[in-house]
């Protein structure tokens, strides 16, 4: 009896040593499964890009700071990545149509008007494309450009416009370039272009051969009689590069051009995905870089106020 009880012992030892065991290694395979479904997931790059449908076409250069860092903080506490602004957001589209004098104002960037901005890339580690005009030392003529921030809130980049209606109308101020380079932001080679610059098919095609992934636009344009209807020349950038387009358009209703009608838009496939034009507002969605798809299925819509 007391041998039987012996090998019985053993027995039942052994039988908890092997479930033990087979729960480990259960165990083992469920973190495993969970490990790589993670790294599935994180082969996701999730950027979260904030347009800033703002009214800034009149100005003054002092209040619409205030706007941009308003929109900035808003986009930033909603967790954007890259918070993009309008066109000439900076100083305002009509700036030189109201006082000419204003031209001489402006300044080489990054120049201390616009600290407080840098100082909010820092804060929330954002990129920030920035519609601004700007002095070209080297050129000695002044630019209508889109300038790129890092999160550090050092530059990173810059577009100049190359396609401004030189000589009459609102953009008579400033000299068109002729460079078209991709941006690095988040390690995403982004193709950045100002307003009509979009219309010259060539343009979005240069970004796209030498690498650009996604393509944004800052514009003043609203679908009028005069400047016609953007929104097919998005789509057709998107369709002849295979790329998604994202447009940052703005609103206002300044006395030369009703801006309301104007609409910031994501195409992907050469098709709209979203549109949205009205009151000043935050637009936020997701995109994911390393599959070029859009993630979010509409704007999630912030007001201004």
């Amino acid at each position: 009896m007391k041998g039987f009880a012996k090998k019985f012992c053993y027995l039942l030892l052994f039988v908890c040593l092997t479930l033990c065991c087979t729960g480990l290694a259960a165990g083992n395979g469920e973190n495993s499964s969970n490990t790589d479904n993670f790294k599935k997931g994180s082969s996701n790059k999730s950027i979260r890009i904030a347009l800033c449908h703002l009214d800034v076409a009149q100005g003054p250069q002092a209040e619409n700071i205030k706007k941009i860092e308003k929109a900035i903080n808003i986009a930033g506490r909603h967790g954007a990545n890259w918070i993009v602004t309008p066109e000439t957001a900076l100083q305002g589209y009509y700036f030189y149509v109201i006082d000419p004098k204003q031209k001489e104002k402006i300044k080489p960037q990054p120049s201390e008007d616009i600290l407080s901005l840098t100082e909010l890339c820092k804060k929330y580690g954002a990129y920030l494309f920035l519609g601004a005009g700007e002095y070209d030392k080297q050129a000695d003529c002044y630019r209508n450009s889109c300038l790129i921030f890092g999160p550090d809130g050092k530059p990173v980049g810059r577009h100049n416009k190359m396609s401004a209606h030189v000589g009459f109308g609102a953009e008579v101020w400033s000299t068109n370039d002729d460079k078209l380079n991709p941006v690095v932001c988040s390690g995403v080679a982004t193709g950045v272009l100002v307003c009509s610059d979009i219309w010259f098919l060539n343009y979005p095609r240069v970004l796209a051969d030498k690498g650009a992934q996604i393509i944004v636009d800052i514009a003043a344009w609203p679908p009028t009689k005069e400047t016609g209807t953007p929104l097919p020349s998005w789509e057709l950038a998107s369709q002849r590069t295979g790329l998604p387009v994202v447009v940052c358009n703005q609103t206002g209703t300044p006395k030369w051009m009703d801006m309301t009608p104007g609409q910031s838009a994501v195409i992907e496939n050469g098709k709209v995905k979203f549109l949205y034009s009205g009151k000043e507002a935050v637009l936020l969605f997701d995109w994911d870089s390393r599959t070029g798809k859009m993630l979010s299925e509409m704007f999630d819509i912030v007001s201004l106020y």
